[in-house]
């Protein structure tokens, strides 16, 4: 019985080698008229983000100066430190009125020139607000559509917008009542009038020598700062978006909101010139004088069709890929280039997700449009659950094809 079984084995084994060394060797062989593809790869579905990296410092988003005007006052004292957390509506300083009428008057030209910038705020604010409502929105029938990347942008950018405004009301609206404190003062034949702060935030200086700016408050909101080369000043704009991470954690999310177009220091014929920029950042939580990493999204392209730069074949100025049909063939097809990223293009035309392609045609000399192609068996992609839906004929029908097949 053994030597039954071991004979059977060595019969079948010759027969395999020597129908397959006549199909090789035989005039016209197919496999003279195939090709082996050894790397193929199905395109796929992702965001390409070409990135600058910057380095960053967190700094106090604005200084608010105090000046001090001597013509009616004498200044008398100080009522905060230099480094002292204060709120709006902390006492400044004193000051000694000598002359109540002309004080007065200056207070009230002062109260009158807020009130009409509070208002101009307030008509900008009620504009975005309209501006907001007449973005597109999904109807109830069509809450699962998704809302275009451009419209969800330019909603973010009229809030935060609001917000900048709605936060420059509040603090003009402390400055009046500040001011409306004193007139109420002199009205009331008082001399000595106390100044209060309209922010929050540090005291970071105050002016002992009594020179304007006489108190000088940095704000509790903060931004990061980066420097920009002249290089890459030309190509960073406003509103562009950025990934910003402190010592390691989580990234936040940014927007650059200031690109100065002065550099920071007196231009040099020896020197490089530094140009500042900008980034606000939301839910940010950190000291000024922090430093952080910025991810600048230069150029992005969500959800695009990819493949790798290798796999394009380009004659003159047209990009081809060399696609696998479900017949067994090779078409060589005309595509669409956009973003390149590491190594990755994005395809805007011409291939869908999933769609399979030759990774590496040049290692291929022979590579002809619609030629039969043959490739290896990829052990990775067998799955035990599909060999199980397959009826037993099938295999064994597909199993003598693959090997006697000839035409």
């Amino acid at each position: 019985m053994k030597k039954l079984i071991r004979y059977s084995i060595v019969t079948v084994s010759l027969v395999f080698v020597g129908v397959n060394t006549y199909l090789i060797e035989k005039a016209d062989s197919r496999v003279d008229r195939e090709v082996r593809i050894n790397h193929w790869e199905l395109s796929r579905q992702e965001t390409l983000r070409d990135m600058l990296y910057k380095p960053g410092v967190v700094i106090p988003e604005e200084d608010q100066y105090l000046y001090f005007n001597d013509e009616s006052a004498t200044f008398k004292k100080f009522l905060v430190k230099e480094g002292e957390q204060i709120k709006s509506g902390t006492p400044l300083y004193e000051y000694e009125v000598s002359d109540q009428l002309q004080q007065r008057d200056v207070l009230k030209s002062e109260v009158e020139k807020l009130e009409e910038d509070a208002s101009n705020v307030e008509d900008s604010i009620s504009e975005l607000s309209k501006l907001v409502s007449s973005l597109p929105s999904p109807s109830s029938d069509e809450k699962d559509a998704p809302i275009e990347a451009g419209a969800l942008q330019s909603e973010y950018d009229i809030k935060r917008e609001m917000v900048s405004k709605q936060l420059e009301a509040d603090q003009l609206e402390s400055q009046i009542k500040s001011l409306e404190k004193q007139i109420a003062a002199i009205d009331s034949y008082e001399t000595t009038l106390t100044v209060e702060s309209s922010v929050s935030g540090t005291v970071k200086s105050l002016s002992h020598e009594i020179q304007n700016p006489l108190v000088t408050i940095a704000s509790d909101s903060t931004v990061v700062t980066t420097d920009l080369t002249e290089q890459e000043v030309d190509e960073v704009d406003e509103n562009l978006n950025v990934r910003v991470k402190h010592d390691g954690k989580k990234s936040l999310d940014g927007v650059i909101t200031k690109v100065d177009r002065l550099p920071k220091a007196d231009p040099h014929l020896k020197t490089e010139s530094l140009y500042p920029a900008e980034v606000q950042v939301q839910e940010a939580q950190w000291r000024p004088g922090q430093h952080v990493s910025l991810s600048i999204i230069m150029e992005e392209a969500k959800d695009a069709v990819t493949v790798p730069v290798s796999a394009i074949e380009k004659v003159d100025d047209q990009a081809y890929l060399w696609m696998m049909t479900k017949n067994g063939t090779v078409k060589k097809r005309k595509i669409e280039t956009g973003l390149e990223v590491d190594g990755r293009q994005a395809i805007t035309a011409g291939v869908k997700a999933g769609e399979m392609y030759v990774e590496e045609p040049d290692e291929i000399a022979s590579l002809k449009d619609q030629e039969r192609f043959i490739t290896a068996l990829d052990w990775r992609r067998l799955k035990i659950r599909d060999f199980k839906t397959l009826d037993r004929a099938d295999v064994y029908t597909n199993l003598m094809l693959g090997i006697l097949e000839r035409k």
